[in-house]
């Protein structure tokens, strides 16, 4: 069987480093090599010298050369490099893994259009344990009604995290309100120092932590007058994302019909 090709954005960035180095110690897949923005310092460098790949390939400003060479790119960039990655695929066929966080509505409304061209997942977080927090907060939000349960949902991220709160925290608050039969742009509380007012029933409420290394802490609870439930995910390291997104590359190589897929389609 012929080994799947997968191309890396970002390749020097957190994630970009852990794929790279997992795509390598993978029998069945072939890194085709990795990619990143012209202006980067390191551009034209070997891999091996300038990060913990363990590749002599050049980091290269080329996407297109590396996208069209690729059967699946995998992206955990910026909304605007995701974007410009998406066209040059879209045009080649090649489909596209995308973790990328911080994404407007605007945004992601491209990014379904490019769906009607190639294959393309995309996840707020590639964990298998988060997409399996998603649906159990959905079905607890519906079992306990918002007269009774107030629901709040805190995330910790390390401090180098720019968006907040996290894709994967607002991710949460929209299955909340999907299980609740609302939408979250009408229940989202991101900021409760601007005006001094009670919390309003169907409220959902969100807090940010950033420090240290944290690679990802969730959790959702549903709070009554007399007791509490938390719905709790903690990832003690990045590995857990780099293997979903992995996983999803390999689950888009083999789909034939073009669509937005999510890493729900994977697991269910």
């Amino acid at each position: 069987m012929a080994k799947i090709k997968i191309a890396v954005a970002g390749c020097l960035g957190r994630m970009g480093q852990e794929i790279s180095k997992q795509i390598l110690q993978n029998k069945n897949l072939e890194f085709v090599g990795g990619f990143e923005h012209k202006k980067h310092k390191d551009i034209n460098k070997p891999l091996n010298k300038v990060s913990s790949i363990h590749s002599a390939k050049l980091v290269t400003a080329n996407a297109a050369q590396l996208i069209k060479e690729a059967n699946v790119i995998i992206d955990f960039t910026t909304p605007e490099s995701t974007l410009d990655n998406l066209k040059i695929a879209s045009s080649n066929k090649t489909a596209v893994v995308i973790g990328t966080t911080g994404m407007t509505n605007a945004q992601k409304k491209k990014v379904k259009s490019h769906s009607k061209k190639i294959p393309i997942l995309m996840s707020s977080n590639m964990s298998l344990g988060v997409n399996l927090l998603f649906n159990l907060v959905k079905q607890t939000a519906s079992a306990l009604k918002d007269n009774d349960y107030d629901i709040e949902i805190a995330e910790t991220h390390h401090k180098h995290k720019k968006d907040a709160p996290s894709g994967t925290a607002l991710s949460l608050g929209e299955y909340a309100a999907e299980g609740r039969k609302t939408k979250l742009n009408k229940s989202k509380v991101l900021d409760r120092t601007k005006k001094l007012t009670s919390r309003k029933k169907g409220d959902i409420g969100f807090s940010v932590t950033r420090g240290g290394e944290i690679a990802g802490e969730h959790t959702v609870s549903f709070i009554g007058a007399d007791d509490r439930i938390d719905l709790i995910h903690k990832a003690n390291n990045r590995s857990i994302f780099v293997h979903g997104a992995i996983e999803a590359a390999i689950f888009l190589s083999k789909k034939k019909k073009l669509g937005l897929y999510s890493m729900k389609d994977l697991l269910f």
